[in-house]
C-alpha cells in the first residue's frame, strides 16, 4: 500500500495481496517499470514523513541519482539490501530489463522504536533527516542471505489475513531488521583492509549460484574454488568476508530454510523434501533439520507446529535485539 492509500499488486495493479499496518509500516513489490514507477514516485512522496525504506533486490540492478548528476550516488546491485531515507531529491531507477525489487517502508517513529540513538546506522537516518539529504543506514550495502530470502517469500505469500495479517508483517519485518542489523554490525567490525575487490565479490557470487542452482550435487571446496578461478584458501577466507559464514554453512542454512518453507508451503512428503535437498535417507535429513530448527519436520506436517513456530520466531526478535544492544 502506498502512503496515499493505494495498494500495488506484484504487477502494478489494484489488489489486496499486499498490506500495511496503521503505524505507517507497508509492504510494496515490484517487478515491471510501471510498479517501480509508480512505486518509487510514492516513496518520494512519503519523504515529507521522514519514512525509512527497506530496499531488497532480489533480481536486476537499481540506481539513485541527485539532480544533475549522471553519477549514481547510491548503487543496488542484485541480492543486496539497505535501509534508505528517500526524499524528493532521489530519483531512483532500475538498469535492468527484469528486475524483481521488494520495500518495506516505516515511518521515523517506527525505527526508532527498536534502534538505539546511539546507533551509527540510525544516525547515519538521522543526519540525512537533519541535513534534508538522501541516506542510507550501511555505507556499504548489505547482502540477502538464505534467511532473508525465506522471509521475504513468506510475506509475498502470507495466508494470513485481519489481525494476524498484520501481525504477521510487524514480526516478519522485526526479523528482517534484526537480521540487518547483524550484518552490518560484522561488516563494521570488518577493517578496511579486509573488503573485497569488486571481481572478488563477483566470484563469491558465483559460488553462490553454484551452491543453490542444484542442491542435490555433491561439491567439494577445491572444484567450486577452480570453477570461479580462485583457490581454496581465497575462496574460504573471502566467502565469510562476503557473506559472514563459511561456503557449507551457507548452503545448510539454504537447504534448511528451503526445506522448511517447501514443509509448510506445500503438499510435499518428507522422504521428497529428503531427495530435493540432496540427502541420501530421510532419516538423515530429519536429524539435520531436528539439529538446526530444534524440531523434527513431521511436527511440521501433522500441523503442531504452525502457531508455536509463529511465536517463537517472533520472541527470537526481541531476544536477538536485546543480544546485539546489549538490553536486559
Amino acid at each position: 500500500m502506498t502512503q496515499s492509500g493505494e495498494v500495488i499488486t506484484l504487477n502494478g495493479e489494484n489488489s489486496t495481496h499486499l498490506f500495511s499496518l496503521n503505524r505507517g509500516t507497508s509492504l510494496q513489490h515490484s517487478d515491471s517499470h510501471s510498479s517501480f514507477s509508480s512505486i518509487t514516485a510514492a516513496l518520494s512522496r512519503a519523504s515529507r514523513n521522514y519514512c525509512m525504506h527497506m530496499i531488497f533486490i532480489l533480481k536486476g540492478r537499481v540506481n539513485g541519482y541527485l539532480p544533475g548528476s549522471r553519477k549514481a550516488a547510491v548503487t543496488f546491485s542484485e541480492k543486496q539490501h539497505n535501509i534508505l531515507l528517500i526524499n524528493e531529491k532521489l530519483s531512483l531507477q532500475v538498469k535492468t530489463e527484469e528486475h524483481e525489487v521488494m520495500f518495506i517502508s516505516m515511518d521515523h517513529s517506527f525505527l526508532s522504536g527498536y534502534l538505539p540513538a546511539e546507533h551509527s546506522g540510525y544516525q547515519n537516518l538521522r543526519n540525512g533527516i537533519d541535513q534534508d539529504e538522501p541516506a542510507v543506514f550501511s555505507a556499504s550495502n548489505l547482502h540477502i542471505t538464505p534467511e532473508i530470502s525465506s522471509i521475504l517469500q513468506a510475506l509475498k505469500t502470507s495466508p494470513h489475513t485481519g489481525f494476524c495479517e498484520k501481525l504477521f508483517l510487524e514480526s516478519k519485518i522485526l526479523e528482517l531488521l534484526v537480521l540487518q542489523i547483524s550484518q552490518f554490525e560484522l561488516l563494521k567490525d570488518n577493517t578496511p583492509s579486509l573488503q573485497l575487490k569488486k571481481e572478488e565479490l563477483q566470484k563469491m557470487y558465483e559460488v553462490k549460484e553454484i551452491l543453490t542452482e542444484d542442491l542435490t550435487q555433491q561439491i567439494s571446496l577445491r572444484s567450486l574454488a577452480h570453477r570461479v578461478g580462485t583457490n581454496e584458501f581465497n575462496l574460504k577466507r573471502n566467502f565469510k568476508l562476503a557473506f559472514g559464514t563459511t561456503v557449507f554453512g551457507y548452503l545448510n542454512q539454504y537447504k534448511m530454510d528451503w526445506a522448511k518453507r517447501m514443509l509448510i508451503e506445500k503438499d510435499i512428503t518428507i522422504a521428497e523434501v529428503s531427495e530435493k535437498t540432496g540427502y541420501k535417507y530421510a532419516t538423515h535429513f530429519s536429524s539435520a533439520f531436528k539439529k538446526y530448527f530444534g524440531y523434527l519436520p513431521n511436527q511440521i506436517k501433522s500441523g503442531k507446529l504452525s502457531l508455536l513456530i509463529f511465536i517463537e520466531d517472533f520472541v527470537a526478535i526481541f531476544e536477538n535485539l536485546e543480544m546485539i544492544f546489549g538490553l536486559g
